[in-house]
């Protein structure tokens, strides 16, 4: 039973000292419970000094390791990893497949206009078709 002007102990969660005042540690310490201020203030440098060093990125196509500076951050059509990271040569490789698959016929090459057609799903196609293209495919699976 606790009296007024009483308040409940808490103890430091790394060092087990009696808290004065309780310091919340960040989410990404991965830390439970409430810090003292000695073991807030260490945290807190070991934290912004592992921010501070310079992470070697990796593409997340090649998995080759990416100098600094050199890196893009991958276009979200493109269903990678959320924040992926890729290499320039990567970068540009990919974004001519994807305005490849979306701008053109995926059966015939030839470039499409705004009405575009989607392929069935028995058709085994990847990417759109024209016009042409897809009244073909329909008519031999009829004709079958």
């Amino acid at each position: 039973m606790r009296f007024l002007g009483q308040r409940k102990v808490t103890n430091c969660s790394l060092c087990g000292r009696e808290v004065k005042h309780k310091y919340k540690p960040s989410r990404n310490w991965n830390i439970e419970g409430i810090l003292c201020g000695d073991c807030h203030i260490e945290k807190t440098k070991e934290f912004i000094l592992k921010e501070q060093e310079p992470a070697v990125e990796t593409c997340a196509l090649c998995k080759a390791a990416i100098e600094e500076g050199g890196s893009k951050k991958a276009k979200w059509q493109w269903n990678l990893e959320a924040g992926a990271v890729v290499c320039a040569s990567c970068f540009d490789k990919k974004d001519m497949e994807f305005e490849k698959r979306v701008n053109y016929c995926a059966a015939c090459g030839v470039k499409m206009g705004i009405i575009r057609y989607n392929p069935k799903p028995t058709w085994n196609v990847d990417g759109q078709l024209c016009r042409n293209c897809w009244d073909l495919k329909n008519r031999k699976e009829v004709a079958q």
